[in-house]
């Protein structure tokens, strides 16, 4: 279970001074592997916006991990300077626009730290006339003691704050004490405290919905200003809309053609299940929300065929239907709480309603699509059997296409 953490940084006089902010796999107490470094700093600022980073903080500055190469001032557009902090990593690919964006940031008051510093790094040194804070990892860089404290002298010099990285031990806090360091961070000092469950509810009401709804409404425009604000979500759409499940008509560049090229549709089901299933790292969570999107697919064809109009509904209900098993919370009370469709809410209470009978179906062809049931669908639905064989084909497709 993926879970976002707050680190303290402790000052000379063991004082907290900042806290870093971060994504952390619960069960392995590290970074979850192989999880994408963009959607963990989406998913780091939507909780400093929901929650407020005053209080994640107790009023103390928050530093906020960020690839560099992906830096963009709107990412922090509803964040204050004055809470916040940014600790650019992964300094690799330095362009233009990312010092660009460093200006308006620095501009507006925000402070920046560089992770892993090091004078050998060429890459970082563009950058060091324009932080504030510079971290050192002190259990891993290629100084000697005595290069280590000329290496602070000279940041010192430059008014750098220096923050040692990795305080595991006392040695470890004497000797940065002993170099110089100002600043210090480790789980000698203090282990990561869990701040959020990334599997939040008011994500779902505030991300999701709010996407789905848009779409529902046709309105182009707000689906497009709703995925640019998510670095992330922009990235991975436009890396999909650019693949081999897409005829090579062009290089799509910008979310909205991406966007009109797709369709509304397609990009409902894609962002829908990127935002859900990238909170997921486990390898069975992400069996299940296959299964779940099979299940919303499958329940959006069955709708066409015997009530085009709970179409979009039915997708909702089939794409929650298995809350329980995935966030261990029932479906009923999930659609309460992300204020879903009434008729939702009943199908997962009541079998006897529209919806509800589609979603009986739906349960019936996912545990057996033999051909007898399949006889006994199409005659309930009054539609030939190849069209229920047909059906049932496309959603499992539509389930591969967006969880592989």
């Amino acid at each position: 279970m993926n879970v976002i953490c707050k680190q303290a940084i402790y000052n000379r006089e063991g004082k907290v001074a900042f806290y870093e902010i971060f994504l952390q796999d619960r069960r392995a107490g590290q970074y979850p592997e192989g999880f994408d470094p963009l959607k963990a700093t989406s998913i780091a600022i939507d909780v400093l916006v929901e929650m407020g980073p005053e209080l994640v903080g107790g009023g103390k500055l928050v530093f906020v991990n960020v690839p560099a190469i992906f830096l963009e001032a709107s990412m922090f557009d509803l964040l204050s300077p004055k809470y916040v902090g940014i600790e650019l990593v992964e300094n690799k690919r330095l362009t233009n626009t990312l010092m660009e964006a460093i200006d308006i940031l620095i501009k507006r008051g925000f402070k920046f730290c560089i992770d892993d510093f090091g004078f050998e790094k060429i890459d970082y040194l563009p950058l060091l006339n324009k932080c504030h804070f510079v971290k050192v990892n002190i259990k891993d860089n290629p100084y000697n003691q005595d290069e280590l404290k000329e290496v602070i002298s000279i940041l010192k010099s430059l008014k750098k704050g220096i923050i040692a990285k990795n305080v595991e031990s006392k040695e470890d806090y004497e000797n940065a004490l002993q170099l110089g360091f100002e600043y210090f961070q480790g789980i000698y000092l203090s282990k990561p405290v869990m701040v959020k469950d990334t599997r939040t509810i008011s994500f779902l009401k505030s991300t999701i919905i709010k996407i789905y709804n848009a779409i529902k409404a046709k309105n182009i425009k707000k689906v497009v200003e709703i995925i640019e604000k998510d670095v992330g979500v922009t990235y991975k759409l436009l890396r999909f809309v650019n693949s081999a499940y897409f005829p090579k008509i062009k290089e799509f560049s910008n979310v909205e053609d991406a966007v009109v090229y797709l369709g509304l549709e397609n990009v409902a089901k894609f962002v829908i299940v990127l935002a859900l299933s990238d909170m997921f790292a486990d390898e069975e969570e992400k069996k299940l929300w296959k299964r779940a999107l099979f299940r919303a697919s499958l329940a959006e064809k069955l709708a066409e065929i015997y009530s085009n109009e709970v179409k979009d509904k039915a997708y909702l209900m089939g794409l929650f239907s298995l809350s329980w098993e995935i966030l261990g919370q029932k479906p009923a009370e999930l659609a309460r709480a992300v204020a879903l469709d009434g008729e939702i809410v009943e199908a997962y209470e009541n079998r006897l309603s529209l919806l509800g009978f589609i979603l009986s179906l739906v349960e019936l062809l996912e545990e057996s699509g033999s051909d007898e049931t399949i006889k006994k669908v199409a005659k309930v639905l009054e539609a030939p059997p190849e069209k229920i064989k047909e059906v049932l084909e496309v959603a499992r497709k539509e389930s591969e296409k967006f969880i592989d």
